[in-house]
């Protein structure tokens, strides 16, 4: 049950105005990532793949990022040199991947603070405690808004309700892989609670400084209140500690060093029926992101028209960011053809880092969001999604988003869909506002500008448009879906390339950028048997440049950020005493690396991994024993050009009760 094929409802099945906690703990679970409607995955308005707990326990994988590896379409990189690992949707042509929203239990972690990553986010939550991955393929600003602009990955963590009694796991393994984590689970009357620990740490990629840990702290409870309410509560933080800088000898304006990355949240969620046919939720959420890296400057750099040398000085990247959102949502049926979802949200979000941002020393942004999605099914036949979203916003002002999206069941397990959405991005606070200079060790004397934008920054713009076919027939052994789409994003934001000498031009922001993404993705799944699975992931993605604000300079990255043909299969098998193998295959054609943006080199690598695990029994606990082998093949250029994933032989120890 890895992939969206297998999670169908039985065609013509309804499924109520809102949802609850029971929609995930159903037989045949519905998804919600898409309109903010409870629907079966032939009824979305979109390509959907969905990564369910036994598929992320069988990969072998030790954080989300990783998982993502397997979703058509998705770039991934184990690198912590510029951020945490991070996962990107066609294409990736700097540092950060800044155009897919990501959400944990519908919590936007989404940092302007990395310059719009979620690399913070991505590792809130220990893999143990993760229920399953919802991720849309194609824009959904539509539902979610600015930063919804090429796709949403929702992660859902397991109910509290079900994880009542104590589970603890070790890992060890090459490279120095060393994790540990825990996990206790109550109910108090009408209430249950979980605490969860754990770390993860190992030495990174070769040819990086890559030395890191991560560990992670989180509450979760939920409470049954009157009426058929609930409240959900839950809090946690993240720390990253990680290496950075480059490991060549003289390298004294960039050394190898640690550096820190934190975050830490609040969120409660409340929910209660009105009526038969509504719905009522409120959700508040509130978020501190902060990074912590400085080095002391050690070489002598003297710069023409600068007198000043500027050995010995700071050179600091730190900042601090707090996030605060509050959503409303009201879910109506209005007759058993036609229900609707419409809501509002306010989201503040402000940076404190002169780094970043120089004499302005911070960016405050807000935003206003009016959401709306309705589902009519016309007939037997033919479903109608149509929704938009509508957005003011301090830095980028008013926009509006619509899609409209037709399903037609053109036989019971067979679904054909055409559409069309448009969407926007507004630019990060630091693609708008960013400022950085260097100062000497007085602090007083500066560099002259690297980068200056001067705050005239635009909206990116995206129209998509895609046929889809999604399979999954009753009492079949096989599912598939297949979506053909055509992405054109204008304004695209782009940097040029400055220099950092007094009276020349600085690295500047621009809106210029105009390409074309189009191609073809496939996901599949055939059970050989009731022990057996077979998932297959394909895609084929064009990216074709209008025009570059850049002069050229970052043209080919943009060009080549997706691969030309990526694929992934994956064998999994139970033997019986609970003997589990996993074989998972990954190649990826002709994509560029970061580092060479000038240079017009591609760059194809594979991987191998394989996982053993056994079930068994220890003083009544539940216990599992496996083994995993990462990358059986040479080792492959990750993220940069210059690092590589070498080959990781696993060990862990589960037990649970």
């Amino acid at each position: 049950m890895a992939f969206a094929g297998v999670l169908s409802t039985p065609p013509g099945s309804t499924t109520r105005a809102a949802t609850s906690e029971s929609d995930y703990l159903s037989d045949v679970p519905t998804v919600i990532s898409v309109s903010r409607l409870t629907q079966t995955l032939d009824d979305t308005p979109g390509a959907l793949t969905i990564l369910d707990r036994d598929f992320i326990r069988m990969t072998g994988a030790r954080n989300v990022v990783d998982v993502l590896r397997f979703v058509p379409g998705f770039q991934t990189t184990s690198s912590f040199e510029t951020d945490a690992p991070i996962a990107t949707y066609h294409g990736r042509s700097n540092d950060w991947a800044n155009r897919i929203q990501v959400l944990v239990d519908g919590r936007s972690v989404y940092s302007g603070l990395l310059q719009g990553s979620a690399g913070i986010g991505w590792q809130t939550l220990a893999l143990d405690d993760i229920e399953r991955i919802e991720i849309l393929r194609g824009s959904n600003s539509a539902t979610y808004g600015a930063r919804a602009f090429l796709g949403v990955v929702n992660i859902v963590s397991r109910d509290v309700r079900e994880t009542t009694g104590t589970a603890v796991g070790l890992t060890r393994g090459e490279n120095a892989a060393a994790d540990a984590g825990m996990r206790v689970g109550w109910t108090v009357g009408d209430a249950s609670f979980r605490i969860s620990a754990d770390s993860v740490s190992d030495d990174g990629l070769q040819g990086a400084f890559g030395k890191n840990h991560t560990e992670r702290l989180n509450f979760s409870s939920h409470w049954d209140l009157e009426h058929g309410a609930d409240l959900a509560l839950r809090a946690g933080g993240v720390g990253i500690y990680a290496g950075r800088g480059s490991l060549e000898a003289g390298q004294f304006g960039n050394p190898a060093r640690m550096r820190f990355q934190g975050s830490k949240f609040i969120q409660a969620d409340w929910s209660a029926p009105w009526g038969e046919s509504q719905d009522l939720s409120l959700s508040a959420s509130h978020t501190e992101n902060s990074e912590r890296d400085s080095f002391t400057y050690l070489d002598h750099l003297v710069l023409p028209g600068i007198p000043v040398d500027f050995y010995g000085a700071t050179i600091d990247f730190g900042g601090n960011e707090t996030v605060d959102t509050l959503t409303a949502q009201h879910t109506i049926r209005f007759s058993p053809s036609l229900r609707g979802v419409w809501g509002a949200e306010l989201r503040q979000e402000r940076i404190d880092s002169r780094a970043q941002f120089d004499q302005l020393a911070g960016v405050s942004t807000h935003f206003f969001r009016l959401f709306g999605s309705a589902e009519w099914r016309l007939n037997d036949t033919l479903l109608l999604n149509a929704g938009a979203l509508a957005e003011r916003s301090n830095i980028a002002g008013d926009s509006l988003s619509p899609r409209l999206m037709l399903n037609w069941r053109v036989a019971p397990g067979h679904t054909l869909r055409a559409g069309a959405s448009t969407a926007f991005r507004p630019p990060s606070a630091f693609e708008k506002y960013g400022q950085v200079q260097y100062y000497d060790a007085s602090g007083q004397y500066a560099t002259g500008y690297f980068t200056y934008n001067n705050g005239t920054l635009a909206s990116e713009k995206l129209f998509s448009r895609e046929l889809g076919y999604h399979l999954a027939p009753r009492e079949s052994e096989v599912s598939a879906d297949v979506r053909v789409f055509s992405e054109h994003i204008s304004d695209g934001v782009g940097a040029t390339n400055g220099t950092v000498i007094p009276g020349l031009q600085p690295s500047t922001t621009l809106n210029g950028e105009d390409y074309r993404i189009d191609g073809v993705e496939l996901q599949g799944q055939w059970n050989l048997s009731p022990a057996t699975q077979l998932m297959l992931a394909q895609n084929w993605t064009t990216i074709a440049i209008n025009a570059s604000p850049s002069g050229g300079s970052t043209w080919f990255r943009t060009e080549h950020g997706a691969p030309r043909y990526a694929a992934s299969l994956s064998l999994m098998h139970t033997f019986a005493q609970g003997l589990h193998l996993s074989l998972m295959h990954q190649v990826v054609d002709d994509v560029a690396l970061l580092s060479i943006s000038n240079s017009p080199w591609l760059f194809s690598m594979q991987r191998t991994d394989v996982r053993l695990a056994q079930d068994f029994r220890i003083a009544g606990k539940k216990a599992e024993l496996s083994f995993v082998l990462q990358n059986l093949g040479e080792p492959f250029q990750d993220g940069d050009w210059k690092f590589r994933f070498n080959r990781r032989a696993l060990i862990s120890l589960k037990f649970e009760n």
